[in-house]
């Protein structure tokens, strides 16, 4: 039981993660994120229904709930294995994080970051994840075509090591 605990707590963080991550560095969806401005999600937005989209809502909602619940339900132990886990992705999601911002001037580093208001994307609600996505695909839209070069690239590499 523990081993599917932890397998259906890092599932669903995994997930949960994805649905926070917003746009990759084109300000477009990567191969398996699902939404964010330019990704699979723009696409289905375009096509559905109110009542559709109301429906995709309740998922993701349902989805973020249940893994709140299973992360509340774990031992400090497990939380402990669970982060030792996850330390190198988030390690190596900072550096590509830290590479991108390296290619932005001054001005654009600030409208995100004030964009991000110094939080994370799960210490950010549902409406502030939104209001970045918007100033990331702007300032993403912005770019040079020698900055969406340089992202083009960031991205093929982080594709290769992942």
């Amino acid at each position: 039981m523990n081993r599917f605990l932890m397998t259906l707590a890092a599932s669903t963080i995994l997930a949960g993660a994805a649905f926070a991550a917003g746009p990759g560095p084109d300000g477009a969806g990567g191969p398996h994120r699902m939404h964010g401005p330019g990704g699979h999600d723009k696409a289905m937005q375009e096509i559905l229904t109110p009542e559709q989209k109301a429906k995709l809502d309740s998922a993701r909602d349902g989805m973020r709930k249940a893994r709140d619940e299973v992360m509340a339900s774990l031992t400090p132990e497990q939380k402990t294995k669970l982060d030792a886990a996850h330390k190198p992705m988030r390690e190596r999601m900072e550096k590509m994080r830290g590479a991108m911002e390296s290619i932005l001037t001054p001005e654009q580093k600030t409208e995100l970051d004030k964009a991000r208001g110094g939080k994370t994307p799960d210490q950010m609600t549902q409406a502030e994840r939104e209001t970045f996505r918007t100033t990331m695909k702007k300032v993403m839209d912005g770019l040079s075509p020698e900055q969406k070069e340089k992202m083009r690239e960031l991205r093929k590499e982080g594709h290769r090591r992942g």
